[in-house]
């Protein structure tokens, strides 16, 4: 047996309301554009290594902040495989009597969505979870992203090998494996896949994480102002004033739908290992309770607000306060 860590790049729509993700979107939340692997040797230490490209198929136009972080584009893509070919590919590189190691649980999830989208039939072996095992041998009570694990484990960032790009990130996470007194300890994590779901089953719509710069971006975006009914799918209008924040990481909404009525939108945030705001929104049928509840909520607001503008000579700023908010993982389907 031996092990092989594993670390995908995936791109998003552009839109929450384009028509291929309000087509697909239930069933292709991310669609995957690399796989990168590193295989590990008898020693713990990263040998060889594997980065394949993959040519996505629906979500064509890569997203601005994907390629961003990535830097993979159009020219990167050109001619590469698509999904299925790219699997594979990846798995006869893999060989047989293998494991596969990732940090965290979204790529075996999200891979698994891409494999039954598109009718992949290749057999996986087992998945474990590295960052389960480094958390709790370091006793952390919160995963870790991979960068801090490597500060933890005294790795340094190597001058060739950026981050955000998939064989990369997997030769990183095989030096941090590396590290750990006993590595085959990994066993005991096994992984399942999570669902990725948009949530609209019981009255209810989930958008998966979209990645902005500023909290301002984001409360500015398409994603926020346009709410969608989860009941008919159609726009809903914000009422006036917008948003309130509930904590420092949360905030509050109520939209009418013409046909379903009043509607309480939940935003939920969280910083990346980059910085970046990763906002999630979630859509409801109101009730009378929730009415009241986010109209008393803003008048607290603004007495905080008036408040603190006396004490301070300025407002609260929100982006200072999101910063220091405890972390979340990233949401899945619950």
């Amino acid at each position: 047996m031996h092990y092989i860590v594993v670390d995908f790049e995936w791109n998003q729509p552009i839109s929450s309301q384009s028509s291929i993700y309000r087509k697909i979107g239930d069933k292709l939340i991310f669609e995957m554009i690399q796989i990168g692997a590193v295989r590990v040797g008898p020693d713990f230490q990263p040998s060889e290594q594997i980065s394949i490209p993959i040519a996505p198929t629906y979500y064509v136009r890569i997203h601005p902040r994907i390629r961003k972080m990535t830097g993979l584009g159009p020219d990167e893509l050109a001619g590469a495989p698509d999904f299925n070919e790219a699997m594979d590919r990846f798995m006869q590189w893999c060989g047989e009597d293998c494991v596969l190691l990732t940090w965290g649980c979204d790529d075996i999830s999200v891979l698994k969505q891409n494999m039954d989208f598109f009718e992949c039939r290749q057999p996986l072996p087992m998945m474990c979870d590295i960052q389960r095992l480094f958390s709790n041998v370091h006793q952390q009570k919160d995963r870790m992203g991979l960068k801090t694990a490597m500060e933890l484990a005294g790795i340094e960032e190597e001058e060739d090998r950026s981050f955000h790009n998939a064989v990369h990130d997997a030769w990183y996470t095989a030096k941090v494996f590396g590290t750990l007194p006993d590595p085959d300890e990994v066993l005991k994590y096994e992984q399942t896949p999570k669902a990725l779901n948009r949530n609209r089953h019981h009255d209810k719509e989930k958008t998966p994480g979209e990645v902005f710069a500023t909290l301002a971006d984001a409360l500015a975006s398409e994603t926020a102002t346009r709410p969608v009914c989860p009941r008919c799918g159609r726009d809903a209008a914000l009422e006036p004033g917008g948003y309130v924040p509930q904590s420092a990481d949360k905030y509050i909404a109520l939209a009418k739908c013409k046909q379903h009525g009043k509607l309480l939108i939940r935003l939920s945030f969280r910083v990346d290992d980059d910085g970046n705001r990763v906002m999630h929104r979630s859509v409801f049928p109101a009730t009378g309770a929730n009415v009241a509840y986010v109209h008393t909520k803003k008048l607290q607001i603004e007495a905080r607000q008036a408040q603190y503008l006396e004490e301070n000579g300025c407002l609260p700023d929100p982006e200072k306060e999101l910063l220091e908010a405890e972390r979340t993982s990233m949401p899945f389907d619950d």
